[in-house]
């Protein structure tokens, strides 16, 4: 575990330097760390999860879309119905509506986040991805949600939190200011998510 982990955290080191500093290097290793996931969870001596397996999928296919600057919205798409599978997952373990209470508080963060990126849409004049934003926020909403309905936080719940947290960022440097530091955000948030999202359904 500690020799795969320590692998892990060198290609997401790996991918971060080379999209701060080596550009035309990021396309091989950007999707370096989530392959290495996949890869780890065939040598399971069980099956991985399906579901969980799908979500992840649908994760390299998001990366490899965000290369391109006109991936966005496939990539967006993407990362959606990876969201959903995992949400399926979630379900899977824990059926049954959620705490009412937990999902308000949920809702009303996530309409408090959606209302100022959709601000920032009309400022910037890109009112063509208000739809696609509000859906995947809602979506990731309830990712969350499901989430916090297993009440383990680790690695569930901050696996959850850590990608709901690298879409925002995400979204913040590409529709408000983009600055190094942030585009480095997203990744130290996104590949940790997919890490503990896999211990949590594969048992990595």
């Amino acid at each position: 575990m500690q020799n795969q982990l320590a692998i892990f955290a060198a290609l997401v080191a790996l991918a971060v330097v080379t999209k701060l500093w080596a550009h035309r290097l990021y396309a091989f290793t950007k999707p370096l760390p989530i392959v290495f996931i996949l890869f780890l969870s065939f040598l399971l001596p069980a099956r991985p999860p399906a579901i969980w397996l799908m979500g992840l999928v649908f994760g390299l296919t998001g990366d490899l879309f965000l290369l391109s600057p006109r991936g966005f919205l496939p990539g967006l798409l993407s990362f959606l119905l990876g969201h959903i599978f995992y949400i399926w997952a979630f379900t899977q373990q824990q059926p049954g509506a959620p705490d009412i209470g937990l999902a308000v508080v949920v809702a009303l963060s996530a309409a408090t986040i959606y209302a100022y990126l959709a601000r920032l849409l009309l400022a910037s004049r890109k009112k063509r991805y208000l739809f696609p934003v509000l859906m995947y926020v809602g979506v990731t909403g309830v990712l969350v949600v499901k989430a916090i309905q297993s009440r383990v936080i680790y690695p569930p719940i901050l696996g959850a939190l850590l990608f709901a947290l690298s879409d925002f960022l995400l979204a913040f440097n590409k529709f408000a200011r983009q600055s190094w530091y942030i585009e480095a955000g997203v990744s130290l948030t996104y590949y940790p998510a997919q890490w503990l999202l896999a211990v949590h359904f594969a048992g990595l």
